[in-house]
């Protein structure tokens, strides 16, 4: 079988061409996957929010029976009272946590550097300088 020779431009536009439906090929793959991601968070976060409704009442349930409980040691009002703080003091330490991670810095900063060292990498060039965060 003879090969054709081809001239350098018809090598290059075979080569831009073969990236460009790769880069096509990925970005479908990318978009499926990502559909498949949220139908499958989507129906995990239903049923989370279809069963809160049970362990809000189980709750409730378990901080009458131990405020009940605590009576039998101290006045109904401060065994009600100490029930109430218990439950402000765990919902105040999630809510402290989940904003100390919320002001942590995103991982997305992360992902564009190595995209960028990635894009030097294949076009031969210095990769930009990060910013100094000082």
């Amino acid at each position: 079988m003879v090969r054709a020779v081809s001239s350098p431009a018809q090598s290059l536009r075979a080569v831009v061409e073969s990236a460009l439906e790769l880069f096509r090929a990925h970005l479908a793959l990318f978009k499926a996957e990502l559909a498949a991601d949220a139908k499958r968070y989507g129906a995990a976060a239903g049923l989370i929010v279809g069963l809160l409704p049970l362990i809000l009442v189980g709750w409730g349930f378990l901080c009458v029976a131990l405020a009940l409980f605590l009576r039998r040691w101290l006045a109904a009002d401060l065994a009600f009272l100490l029930v109430g703080l218990f439950n402000l003091a765990i919902a105040g330490g999630g809510i402290f946590s989940a904003v100390r991670r919320l002001q942590q810095p995103p991982k997305v900063a992360e992902a564009i550097a190595s995209i960028e060292a990635s894009r030097a990498l294949v076009l031969g060039t210095k990769p930009a300088e990060e910013p100094s965060h000082g």
